[in-house]
């Protein structure tokens, strides 16, 4: 069967249909038809984790999938096996990221009525400032939470991971903070400078 043929790509609609519409079962049997008749299909690969994750973590596999979808719309064609590339790994990294990624949000009145575990990210910042960020990161991320008061401290910690060679993490904490952040102008750009770092 033709790498392209019309009959994959019909299984590959049909089943992006069934995802979106929360039938996950149908969507990982379309999958997994597609994936039979083209084993090296990196869009059904990501299809058929998605819709098998989704069956015990739906809101975490929906936002891999509207990852996907932004970083796809906001990204020429050339760069689409990439980006399905990063996207496999965060996704296939998915349970260790739960262990290792782990961040919030919150203002500066929660953390004051709250008692909240972690490091705030100004006190990360100086941490860094002595010991280099990718020491102090490493020596934190199996054990600490980061806690950030504003996007934008969120944003340059993301720059920060960029430019020490972090981009799997980087992704998961985009992904890992997705309902609290959202995506806007800033986070796009971070994406295009993650997918231009993995392409280069």
């Amino acid at each position: 069967m033709p790498i392209n043929s019309p009959k994959k790509r019909i299984l590959l609609r049909q089943a992006f249909e069934h995802f979106e519409a929360r039938k996950y079962k149908e969507a990982l049997a379309s999958f997994s038809k597609a994936l039979c008749l083209d084993s090296q299909d990196l869009e059904a690969k990501i299809g058929l984790i998605l819709s098998d994750m989704a069956q015990d973590f739906p809101h975490e596999a929906t936002g891999f999938y509207e990852l996907y979808q932004t970083m796809q719309k906001s990204n020429p064609r050339s760069l689409k096996k990439r980006i399905q590339q990063n996207i496999l790994e965060a996704i296939e990294g998915f349970d260790e990221g739960l262990e290792r990624v782990s961040a919030m949000l919150c203002d500066e009145k929660k953390l004051a009525t709250e008692s909240i575990e972690g490091i705030l990210y100004s006190d990360f910042k100086q941490m860094c400032q002595r010991d280099g960020f990718k020491e102090t990161f490493e020596n934190l991320i199996f054990s600490t939470k980061i806690i950030f008061t504003t996007k934008e401290d969120f944003c340059d910690f993301l720059e920060s991971l960029l430019s020490n060679g972090f981009s799997d993490y980087c992704l998961q904490y985009i992904e890992n903070m997705r309902q609290s952040v959202g995506f806007d102008s800033k986070i796009n750009a971070i994406l295009q400078k993650l997918i231009k770092q993995e392409t280069h």
